[in-house]
């Protein structure tokens, strides 16, 4: 009896068993079947992205075309029939010798793992019993064996690949430097016949294949280059930043400049793939990136760059120029357009681009920020319009003299701006500091003065970003010393340093009142030509000090250019300023300043009434104080320029 109920509990435990079993085979092949064969394909497809559309071009403001794409000739190659490394080997040697290729760029640590693919055994005896045991017992990584074995590759190993070896074994790198699945540049820019040859014999070559791909083509050579920027492959330091963004590594990208601010735009969307088994099938084709039009206008750029070039070149034929090299030139719409971004380079007798050094270096300004200087001495209530003061030198105690140009006398503000008096400004920070001076006495300040002046030329764009979309721009050096004559000196702009787009940032905020961000983006267009988005003119600041006092400096520079310091820069109604400055140079590129010079700036904008541009220049190093010469080369470049200014 006791028998026969273990067989019954038996019978229905196993009726159980087999009926979770069933019923679990039902759900998984059943119910859950779509699911299981998801996850199947999942394993088996992948998903592949082929940036291989067109990049957007890049035009002017009056829509010509600066940058265009160029058809390149690319040969590459694709493991699709699934050969073996062995085959690949065989291959390379058969290919490499029908492809012209700079081998040379082939790496001796390559060079060891291909040796060691092929030596394995031989190199791992080589290794001492310690560390074979302890990769034995997993006490170091596979990675860090493999370390181990590539470390005892000697020279002589090498040696015995001649150079037709070490083309074929460039060419396999070539052939698996990425995922096996994917297409392998092996050379751009093919010659005819390599590319020929390649289309003809793709059906036996057992992956190499031909394909027509697109590179840049700047149709205005060196015009630009730098503010343009450059493409190319994702750089390692970027890999994480790009590949969260959902770009490939194997990516096209602009890598500096308009080129890098503005990829999103430019690089457009890709082809999409499914890889299944090796095979490649389109899911959803990319569209071209769209174009975008700048704010440059190339005909004047064209004519500023060669009037630049010229005048440096007279530069280094004239004397008392050993240590100058180079100038920069901004013109903008005093709205914050940029119209022409230039900067030219004396290096070894020729002449380069240094445009983006109109952001990144830095001078000495000198009396050209004297406008806003007067603003603080207006505002602040230190000075009043018409104010008289006496141009005379100033003695601190232990110091040495501070003195305008030449002793101008009695003079009032307007003409304190014309003739560039520095008296005028030492005694107007004087005031705004709260001193009282006593010559060749001890002058005490409130430092606060020094927070004061810099809040003011802050709003007019001095010591503060400007705004403009490229990277790596400097807003100058800022002085920490708060003693009494460096208040002085930086009134009349021999302190802090700035950069040629803060100037002409800060001469268009002096014409209106307002100060306009910098840009060099004027419209994003379509694949038809067709405006998408419009870049607006953007105003970062008001000034905020009353009319009279910002009209009273114009009436002041306009001074300047009529009868000033500036009367032989223009022959147009305009108003600027004129700026020489104390500077040095590290004549033998030690790393230690030794050398005192004299650096030259102008800025200015035209015409009187709704100023339509603004022209900055700036000259670093243009002579040796000693000789008392400076070659005029700003005076030259800002007369050329506002000559032939409305023409374009």
């Amino acid at each position: 009896m006791r028998k026969k109920k273990k067989i019954i509990f038996l019978n229905i435990l196993t009726y159980l068993l087999f009926s979770i079993i069933i019923g679990r085979l039902f759900y998984l092949q059943v119910i859950d079947n779509n699911y299981y064969l998801e996850k199947l394909s999942s394993r088996n497809n992948k998903i592949v992205y082929e940036d291989s559309n067109l990049r957007g071009r890049i035009y002017d403001k009056n829509n010509k075309l600066l940058v265009d794409n160029k058809l390149i000739l690319t040969i590459y190659y694709q493991n699709t029939n699934n050969l073996s490394r062995d085959e690949e080997i065989e291959l390379a040697y058969l290919v490499s010798k029908k492809i012209d290729l700079d081998y040379h760029k082939l790496t001796n640590s390559y060079l060891k793992d291909f040796y060691l693919m092929q030596h394995d055994t031989e190199i791992t005896k080589r290794l001492n019993k310690d560390d074979l045991l302890k990769y034995e017992r997993r006490m170091i990584s596979n990675s860090e064996f493999y370390t181990l074995k590539k470390s005892m590759v000697t020279i002589d190993d090498l040696n015995i690949y001649n150079d037709e070896d070490k083309k074929a074994i460039y060419l396999y790198y070539l052939m698996n430097n990425n995922y096996s699945y994917m297409e392998k540049t092996i050379k751009e820019n093919a010659s005819i016949s390599e590319f020929m040859y390649f289309s003809e014999n793709s059906h036996h070559l057992n992956g190499f294949n031909t394909k027509f791909s697109y590179g840049r083509e700047y149709l205005y050579g060196d015009t630009l280059r730098g503010i343009i920027g450059n493409i190319g492959s994702i750089p390692s330091e970027y890999k994480d930043f790009y590949l969260n963004r959902g770009y490939e590594i194997n990516d096209i990208v602009g890598l500096s400049n308009i080129e890098m601010v503005y990829d999103d735009i430019l690089r457009g969307s890709k082809n999409i793939y499914l890889i299944n088994n090796n095979e490649k099938r389109l899911v959803k084709k990319g569209i071209k990136g769209n174009d975008i039009r700048l704010t440059i206008d190339i005909d004047m750029q064209k004519f500023v760059d060669n009037v630049l070039s010229k005048e440096i070149r007279n530069a280094k034929n004239s004397f008392n120029t050993k240590y100058y090299n180079h100038s920069y030139v901004m013109v903008t719409d005093t709205l914050g357009k940029i119209l022409v971004m230039s900067g030219k380079e004396y290096n070894k007798g020729k002449i380069i681009d240094s445009a983006i050094g109109n952001i990144t270096d830095t001078i000495t300004p000198g009396s050209v920020v004297k406008a806003a200087s007067m603003i603080v001495g207006y505002d602040t209530g230190a000075i009043k319009i018409g104010d008289v003061m006496k141009d005379e030198c100033i003695k601190i105690k232990d110091t040495p003299k501070k003195c305008s140009v030449y002793t101008m006398g009695n003079i009032n503000d307007i003409n304190a701006l014309a003739y560039s008096s520095n008296v005028y400004q030492f005694k107007t920070a004087m005031k705004v500091a709260g001193a009282k001076y006593k010559y060749n006495g001890s002058l005490k300040i409130n430092e606060k003065a020094f927070d004061i002046y810099r809040d003011y030329f802050n709003r007019f764009g001095l010591g503060v970003k400007t705004g403009i979309e490229l990277p790596n721009e400097s807003t100058g050096y800022k002085g920490s010393n708060r003693t009494p004559g460096l208040l002085l000196n930086f009134a009349i702009g021999q302190y802090d340093t700035y950069t040629n787009a803060e100037l002409n940032q800060y001469i268009s905020t002096v014409a209106r009142g307002e100060r306009y961000k910098l840009h060099l983006l004027d419209a994003i267009l379509d694949n038809s030509g067709k405006v998408m988005e419009k870049i607006e003119d953007t105003i970062l600041n008001k000034v905020d000090v009353p009319d009279k006092y910002l009209n009273r400096v114009r009436e002041g520079l306009k001074a300047v250019t009529t009868y000033g310091s500036g009367k032989h820069y223009v022959n147009i109604k305009a108003a600027g300023k004129t700026g020489t400055s104390e500077s040095f140079y590290d004549s033998n590129h030690d790393g230690k300043i030794d050398t005192e010079t004299i650096s030259t700036n102008f800025v200015m904008y035209t015409p009187l009434d709704n100023p339509k541009f603004a022209i900055s220049i700036n000259s670093p190093n243009i002579s040796i104080p000693s000789s008392g010469y400076k070659y005029p080369i700003n005076q030259n470049v800002i007369r050329e320029i506002t000559d032939n200014l409305y023409k374009f």
